[in-house]
Formats: structure tokens, C-alpha cells, sequence
């Protein structure tokens, strides 16, 4: 099935719900996203929700809508962080318990990750509910990722995103987070992948240039080896992101020649997104990559 035109190739200012359902069922080839992170977005969409069952289920049900959207070999990457049922408590005077640093002793206090915007989220708490009580680490991945098997996916595998770069976090009766799940679905047993060796823990600095007004975004090259790891790219292979955000995994797609589709409903960030997307220089993105063992032998 084609995509309609007006979709093709950009991101479009559209919830998630309403531009998945409006896509052709079969369109779609591979999906590589992060919703946003509970408690973690400042404007409208997924994110916003006090409670995060609300914001599970709104995941779940894009999800639901977007199984007839993939082709039978398609797969998904879905990349999502954990949250503490806490208010978001960081303070600047936290960065001298930073682990960041070649020497793992912090950056100056006044680097950008301990000086961006932090939005404010509250705990919620249900004593009804055993897993929403105070200081929980809600699971909410893992929680995920069992409501998207219940509602038909082929749950295939995880990757481990290592961040050599981690944001830090304040003193704790914990361990400090320096990595993120990143699930990888299929909608059959019998989808498309790379016949080169794909391992389970990649390690991949997070993004902290922000040169858009979006406040976390993927590292380039996270999406670059989800979408290698299909097995072939080009003109024919069909990328989505549902929560485009700031664009890179449409700027991925371009890099390898694949067609783009993303959703975003803030119209702010599509307009940057979108810029981004059109001024790039593709070859330069590319070289930095492309000797790489899991570089696709179609990828130019």
C-alpha cells in the first residue's frame, strides 16, 4: 500500500493516535520510537499524565492501532526509560555526586546535564495498588512491553542502550542509571533481520548538543542500527516514528535512503524537526558510520 503523499518523507503536527489510524494497513516496515517519558514532557501528548496507568494505556492503545499498520516482516524498536514514583527532586548542588567524567568525578556544575530543564513531576500514589506506592521504581517497560505482547507482538528481544554519558542523578539508596531498555516486536515470528550479528548491549553516548528546542533526543546512531538491523534499506523500506520529537530517526532513514514517516503533535517541534531534516548533509551524517560491523551493505 503507498503512503499518501503528504506524510512522505516529513514529520507531520498530528497526535500519534490519529496519524497511525490514518495510515494503509501493510504500509509500514519498521518503526523505531520513544514515547515520551512519564512525568518528562512540558507540552501536549503522551507524557503529561498524573497517573501512569493513563499513560501506559495511551501507549498501548497507539500500539494496538499501529499492528495492522506493519507489513507481516515488520518490526519495531521501542525505547522507553523507567520513572521513580517520586517527585522530581534533582537540585543543581547534586552534581558533585555526578558519576560523569572520564574520571567519573562529574563535569563543572555548570554543564548542560546538570543545567537543563527538569520538568516538574509529581509521585502518584494509590494504596490501593501495591506497585504505586512512594520511592517505586514503576517498571514501566517492562510493563509495556507485557501489555504489547497481550495485544498480539512477537516480543524478539533487548537491547541494552549504554550511556557512557548518562544524566547524573542526586545522592540516592540506589544504583545510579546509565542505561536504557530498548525492546525490539515483531508483528509474526517469521519478520525481516540483518544476517550480520547484532549483540545486546550497545554502547552510544546520549545526545547533549540540543541544538533544537526539544529537551532529549536520541543519539543518531541508535536509530541508524535499529533500522540496519532490518536486513536491507532503500526507497522501498518504510520508517516510522510516532513520537518524532526532535526528527532523528527520520534523519536516520534519510542517511540510509529509506522512506519517513513521523507524528508529532507539537507543532513547535515539527517545525524544527522538519528544518532539520531538510538541511542536513546527509554524506557528512554518514561517514562517521559507515565502517562500522553493522553498517548495512545497502547503505551506500
Amino acid at each position: 500500500m503507498q503512503i499518501p503523499e503528504k506524510y512522505q518523507n516529513k514529520t507531520k503536527t498530528v497526535n500519534a493516535k490519529t496519524g497511525i489510524e490514518n495510515l494503509p494497513d501493510e504500509s509500514v516496515d519498521l518503526v523505531v520510537t520513544s514515547p515520551p517519558y512519564w512525568g518528562q514532557r512540558d507540552s501536549l501528548g503522551i507524557g503529561i499524565e498524573q497517573d501512569p496507568r493513563e499513560y501506559l494505556d495511551g501507549i498501548v492503545g497507539h500500539f494496538k492501532s499501529l499492528l495492522p499498520k506493519l507489513k507481516d516482516k515488520g518490526i519495531v524498536w521501542l525505547n522507553l526509560g523507567d520513572s521513580y514514583n517520586t517527585d522530581i527532586n534533582w537540585r543543581l548542588d547534586d552534581y558533585k555526586y555526578s558519576t560523569l567524567g572520564k574520571d567519573k568525578s562529574g563535569h563543572s556544575r555548570h554543564n548542560v546535564a546538570y543545567t537543563k530543564k527538569r520538568t516538574r513531576r509529581k509521585k502518584f500514589i494509590d494504596t490501593e495498588t501495591s506497585w504505586l506506592k512512594q520511592s517505586n521504581l514503576l517498571a514501566l517497560p517492562m510493563r509495556l512491553n507485557l501489555a504489547l505482547v497481550d495485544e498480539g507482538y512477537f516480543f524478539r528481544g533487548e537491547v541494552i542502550w549504554s550511556k557512557p554519558n548518562a544524566m547524573p542523578e542526586g545522592r540516592c539508596r540506589r544504583p545510579h542509571r546509565v542505561h536504557e531498555p530498548v525492546y525490539l516486536f515483531s508483528k509474526s515470528s517469521d519478520h525481516s533481520f540483518s544476517s550480520t550479528k547484532i549483540e545486546s548491549i550497545w554502547e552510544i553516548a546520549a545526545d547533549r548538543k540540543n541544538p533544537t528546542d526539544h529537551c532529549s533526543r536520541f543519539p543518531l546512531e541508535l536509530p541508524l542500527r535499529c533500522i540496519a538491523s532490518y536486513g536491507h534499506v532503500g526507497p522501498d523500506v518504510l520508517v516510522l516514528d510516532p513520537y518524532s520529537g526532535s526528527g532523528t530517526t527520520g534523519l536516520a532513514a534519510k542517511i540510509l535512503d529509506c522512506g519517513f514517516v513521523g507524528f508529532e503533535v507539537d507543532s513547535r517541534r515539527t517545525k524544527s524537526a522538519n528544518q532539520r531534516l531538510n538541511t542536513a548533509n546527509l554524506e557528512k551524517m554518514r561517514k562517521p558510520y559507515v565502517n562500522s560491523n553493522w553498517w548495512p551493505n545497502d547503505g551506500n
